[in-house]
């Protein structure tokens, strides 16, 4: 069915700072910053790079985050964290996530939800599915993704993980920071106009056709942010330093990137990352902080 389209009044269109709002079937147009929705953010690098760290330093910002921590890397920091009541694993299952992410009661004292780590996620939602969803043809027992056959598995998993997506952007929409660590992995890029070269990127499932859900979550975020050691050059080398910093924008060599915000804040290309930093949440959320 085509909707009609609204009739325009002859009058000077509303300003782009203005709540003008013009009703039609299903929905609203409205005009104007979108200043009541939580920021979407991705950051992945290698193993203790500070990944964990950098999101406990929200707190400092006022910033109260809960941990969905599946990798235990929150373990020796002061942040409050969900955990398992199991003594025999510490591993959060798939329904078990999903219910924490739809219980408002249980969430409303928190301003940021992180999951800690997406990495580890997609191998809880993995099991998750080989212990629920039956090969195609009866009888075939699965012990394995591969079971399902050529992609299968892989796109169940994928459809699985949008389930996930889909209670992020509920809690997004409701004013809560959503945040998404990763690991770190190279993948080899080919190049009509050179040599293929290695490039990194969040480590999430990707493969060739379909079910990508690396590029599902990157796109996903309004922000991906990876921290890296900085590098400097000596007698011709490139050598790593002890000195960190967090890249805000895509090169050929890595995946990164940031929208505009309703703030108005802008992001430099790299932002250092010292010990007990708090340089990019003061740039997100400096209004927040009250800093």
């Amino acid at each position: 069915m085509v909707v009609p389209v609204p009739v325009t009044t002859g009058k000077k269109p509303a300003s782009s700072k203005s709540k003008a709002q013009v009703r039609i079937r299903g929905g609203n147009i409205t005009s104007g910053l979108v200043t009541d929705q939580g920021q979407r953010i991705g950051i992945y690098g290698s193993g203790g790079i500070g990944k964990t760290e950098l999101c406990a330093n929200l707190k400092k910002v006022g910033i109260n985050p809960l941990f969905i921590d599946l990798d235990q890397g929150s373990l020796g920091l002061d942040v409050d964290r969900i955990s398992t009541d199991s003594v025999d694993s510490a591993v959060l299952t798939f329904d078990f996530i999903r219910s924490v992410l739809q219980d408002n009661v249980l969430l409303e004292p928190y301003d940021a939800i992180v999951i800690d780590t997406f990495t580890k996620l997609e191998e809880v939602i993995g099991q998750h599915v080989i212990q629920t969803v039956r090969h195609e043809k009866a009888g075939r027992t699965v012990r394995s993704l591969e079971d399902y056959g050529f992609g299968k598995g892989l796109m169940h998993v994928f459809e699985h993980a949008l389930l996930i997506l889909q209670d992020l952007d509920a809690l997004a929409r409701k004013g809560k920071h959503v945040v998404l660590i990763c690991h770190q992995c190279s993948e080899k890029v080919p190049s009509a106009e050179s040599d293929d070269y290695l490039e990194w990127q969040p480590r999430l499932q990707s493969p060739s056709k379909t079910a990508k859900l690396r590029e599902r979550v990157f796109e996903w975020c309004s922000h991906f942010f990876r921290i890296d050691h900085d590098r400097m050059v000596s007698d011709g080398k490139a050598m790593t330093g002890d000195s960190r910093s967090i890249h805000t924008v895509r090169t050929t060599t890595a995946w990164a990137k940031h929208r505009a915000m309703a703030s108005g804040a802008t992001f430099p290309e790299t932002i250092p990352f010292g010990k007990d930093s708090i340089e990019l949440w003061m740039l997100m959320f400096k209004k927040e902080s009250g800093v």
